[in-house]
């Protein structure tokens, strides 16, 4: 019983960290980049874009959405 115990709890470790790698951390990162740019930085570095998942397509996704920003910022001073 001990060592199912042991198992469990090592499987819930590892599954815990793999998800905050993964997962947690990748969407940390654009939440604070998303932050930025709605404070109007405009220097704010795209998202590093790795793999063909949910998190890189929203990192498609915010890296479009900036960019689009940026012209239109662009295009209004211009104007």
């Amino acid at each position: 019983m001990a060592a199912l115990s042991a198992v469990f709890l090592a499987m819930l470790v590892l599954l815990n960290v793999l998800m905050h790698f993964f997962i947690i951390k990748p969407v940390q990162q654009i939440t604070a980049l998303a932050r930025d740019v709605s404070a109007g930085k405009t220097d704010v570095p795209e998202y590093p874009v790795k793999g063909r998942d949910e998190i890189a397509s929203l990192g498609r996704s915010f890296n479009l959405m900036h960019r689009s920003l940026q012209n239109a910022m662009k295009m209004l001073e211009g104007a």
